[in-house]
This record gives C-alpha cells, sequence and structure tokens, in this order.
C-alpha cells in the first residue's frame, strides 16, 4: 500500500520526499495510517489535532492519546479545543459544517504561522465515494460527480485511492495504535447512513464498486475538464467584463438548447445555485434582483448584469471654485472657460457647455436621488414648441429606458441647488450657450471607462 500511496502522491504532484506537512489528526485509524505512510516515505510530518469537545471524555482522551503518541515520536504536535457548539449556534450551520470551518480555518493559520508546503487529510476512497453519492442525492452537475480532488489549495489527500478496508488491514499488519470514534458508529449523519445502509447493497450488484469508482470519477473529472473548455469558448459569445461589472446576454443563453446549463456555469463562480439560477433563467421582469453573499444579478431587457455588493465608491464632491479637473469613482472631467467667440461646439454625450456667468457656487456632484428634477434640453412640451418644461430624473429614466444599473451609476452635477447636468446624457436648458452669452464653462467626460 505504501507504494501505491507514493505513486499517487507522484502522479498528482502533492509533495516531494523530505516536504514538510501538516497532518489534520484525529486519532482515528485513517489518520494514524495516514502519519504512518508519510513517515516511512521519509516526509517532515507534524501533527494538528482539534478537539471539538462533543463527545466528552472521549474527546479529551483522543487529545492524550496523540499528545503521547507525538512525544513518543518527536513530531511536532499543535493542539486546539473548540466551543462547537456555541459557533454552530452563531453562525447558524450544522455540527458538521462548523467543524469544518473551524478546522481548516486553524490548519491554514498554523500552515501559514510556520511555512508548511501542505496540509494533508485522511480523506480516503469510501470517503470518496460517500462523497459523490451524497451530491447525486442532493442534486449535483458534472462538478459534484468528480468528488473530492488529490489537491485543492494547499490541501492534500494521498488516501483517496485507498479504501477503508486497505486501510483497516495495514493498521492490524502494522500494528497501528488509533482510537475509534463512537459517533461513527450510529446513521445520525448522512454518511453514516450511507456509509452503513447504501454501500452494501451496491457492493452485492457490483463486488468492485471501489474499482469502479475510481474510473467513474476519472471519466467525471475529464468531462469536467472538457465542459470548461466549452464554457470558455461559449463565454465569447455572450459574456463580457467591465468596470468591474459582467455582462451576459439572455438572447443567446435562452436560444441555445442548454441555456440553463451555460448560465450556470456562468453564474456558479459569484456564489449562485441551481436553483437561483433557474429563478434567473425563467424571470421576465427588467429590474429584478437576485443576491449572493458577494453579488448582485441585475436584470435588462436583454443583459443580465452581475455586480459586485460592496464597492466601495464616493458618495459625492463639492467644489468651492472650478478645478481643472474632477475624478469622481469611474467618472474623470476635464473643466475650463473659453471665451464663446473661441468655442468650438462637438455633438457629443462627452461634451456639456454651460453660460459660465450663470453658474453658482459650490458644485456639487453625487449620484441620483429621488426627487431629482432638471429641466432637459432640447426636449420642449408637446403643447408649447420651444419651452422646455420641468422633469423628475426618474419620469426621464423611465422615458428613455436606463436601466436599474445606468440609474445607480450615473451621475448628476449641481450648480449651487439646481441641477445642470446628467453626465454623459443632457444639460439644464436654463444653463444652455444662448447669443447672450459671453463665455462658456466647458466640462469633457474624458475617462474612456465611462
Amino acid at each position: 500500500m505504501i507504494s501505491k500511496i507514493q505513486t499517487y502522491i507522484n502522479h498528482h504532484n502533492l509533495a516531494n520526499s523530505g516536504t514538510s506537512i501538516l497532518v489534520a489528526c484525529s486519532g482515528g485509524v485513517d489518520s494514524m495510517v495516514l502519519v504512518d505512510v508519510l513517515l516511512k516515505l521519509n516526509y517532515n510530518v507534524s501533527l494538528a489535532h482539534c478537539n471539538f469537545q462533543l463527545r466528552g471524555k472521549e474527546s479529551d482522551a483522543d487529545e492524550l492519546f496523540l499528545q503521547d503518541f507525538a512525544m513518543k515520536h518527536n513530531i511536532p504536535f499543535y493542539n486546539i479545543k473548540f466551543d462547537t457548539k456555541e459557533y454552530k449556534q452563531n453562525k447558524d450551520v450544522s455540527t458538521q459544517m462548523a467543524a469544518r470551518e473551524l478546522r481548516y480555518n486553524w490548519f491554514e493559520q498554523i500552515r501559514k504561522e510556520n511555512h508548511y508546503h501542505s496540509i494533508a487529510v485522511a480523506h480516503h476512497l469510501d470517503d470518496q465515494f460517500e462523497t459523490v453519492l451524497l451530491n447525486m442525492t442532493k442534486g449535483t452537475g458534472i462538478k459534484g460527480l468528480t468528488g473530492m480532488q488529490p489537491k485543492n489549495g494547499y490541501i492534500i489527500r494521498p488516501l483517496l485511492e485507498i479504501s477503508k478496508q486497505e486501510i483497516l488491514l495495514y493498521a492490524k499488519e502494522n500494528n497501528i495504535q488509533y482510537r475509534e470514534d463512537s459517533s461513527n458508529a450510529t446513521d445520525d449523519y448522512q454518511r453514516n447512513l450511507i456509509r452503513h445502509q447504501v454501500v452494501p447493497q451496491l457492493q452485492k450488484i457490483n463486488p468492485s464498486l471501489h474499482n469502479s469508482m475510481i474510473d467513474f470519477i476519472d471519466r467525471m473529472n475529464d468531462y469536467e475538464t472538457l465542459t470548461n473548455q466549452q464554457i470558455e469558448v461559449i463565454k465569447k459569445k455572450c459574456y463580457s467584463e467591465k468596470n468591474g461589472i459582467a455582462e451576459i446576454k439572455m438572447g443567446f443563453i435562452k436560444a441555445h438548447k442548454a441555456g440553463q446549463t451555460i448560465l450556470f456555469h456562468l453564474l456558479k463562480d459569484f456564489g449562485y445555485n441551481s436553483d437561483v439560477v433557474q429563478n434567473i433563467f425563467d424571470v421576465k421582469e427588467t429590474g429584478k434582483q437576485f443576491f449572493s453573499e458577494t453579488h448582485r444579478v441585475v436584470t435588462d431587457r436583454k443583459s443580465l448584469f452581475i455586480v459586485p455588493k460592496n464597492v466601495e465608491r464616493e458618495n459625492y464632491l463639492s467644489f468651492v471654485q472650478l478645478p481643472n479637473q474632477i475624478v469622481f469613482n469611474n467618472y474623470k472631467i476635464q473643466c475650463s472657460i473659453v471665451a464663446v467667440q473661441e468655442l468650438n461646439i462637438k455633438p457629443s454625450n462627452r461634451y456639456a457647455y454651460f453660460d459660465a456667468d450663470k453658474i453658482e457656487f459650490p458644485l456639487l456632484i453625487r449620484y441620483y436621488k429621488e426627487g431629482d428634477y432638471f429641466y432637459p434640453f432640447g426636449m420642449s412640451k408637446p403643447k408649447t414648441p420651444g419651452k422646455v418644461g420641468k422633469k423628475k430624473l426618474s419620469k426621464y429614466f423611465k422615458d428613455e429606458k436606463f436601466s436599474l444599473l445606468d440609474k445607480e451609476n450615473t451621475a448628476v452635477l449641481f450648480s449651487g441647488e439646481k441641477l445642470i447636468w446628467l453626465l454623459g446624457h443632457r444639460i439644464d436648458d436654463r444653463y444652455k450657450v444662448t447669443e447672450k452669452t459671453k463665455s462658456v464653462l466647458k466640462m469633457v467626460i474624458v475617462d474612456e471607462n465611462v
């Protein structure tokens, strides 16, 4: 078995001989066999043990057993006690999830502080099988069928192709001392239920179940690779990103036979599960929002926009005199005073021209607020041609079909208490250049990302 594990380590490039490895050790047969094998393969081993205080005296006995083992073998030993029940209540997670989060955060802290090459955990082939079956039971894509990976960041799993039976046989033949966890004998946990009730029935159907599982997982990993390659090809046709905001063209997605699956692959890295993706795929309303822990998806007429939730940006800027340049989040605006006779007006929404004598200070730039209004230049009333009426920005946005993100990210400029420019769109008619204008305030949006 030792040579089999060494071959697996080499094949997946998990570690080199002499590498410093922190072994997550419970004291059970799996982790004690892993420690023994790594020591015999000449790795530089240290032990890390978590006492989750879930089994009373039994948990304390596990800790003492490992302390004694580490001392006898002159192995560095790290241990910690966790109040798992309190953590579970505070985080509102299951006991298993609480223990997982606590231990992996602590392992990583030790690794960083002591510069270990990797953290070895004793997951084996039976654990792998149970993981795949659980994923299938709960509903999964190809990724869930690939099971646990040999290497995930600094976490390595040298025993993933070793069965529990092989581990027990090795422990017996090599007189490995270990502790029994009484919770493994009950069916209170989902894994134990699969281990004790489901797997034995499947082995009756296929006595070579473990070998079949290894082949199956290898194929699923190949399919996952092919899927990811194809998604990258598809991504070029319907996905783009600018200024940290991603856009997905839903016309392409809706027309594709595998549209919902494609959408899942595009959204899963933003924290969206398959159920939420289905709701997003089916939605017909514009301006609808779907939230993950880190992002929000905003629906528009033809696209989805994925926006980070916690983007820091300035809320406003104020100037008591005219600056040469205004930098406001993604906006960069050049400002200058030009004599009217020297003015060369350019027909672009990036340019704005105001009668300089009408400008009052302070100048204020911020984002839209409910109740904002202006007199949009060039938009006269139907019944009174030539006369521009007051219009709320909310009505202007609706008439001009602004998306929710457009409304959120389009800044407005105030002169005193009056809105004079919806940046990149229209100025206020009251501040336009006329035949009476002597000098002009010229403002130009020069940032190409706006």
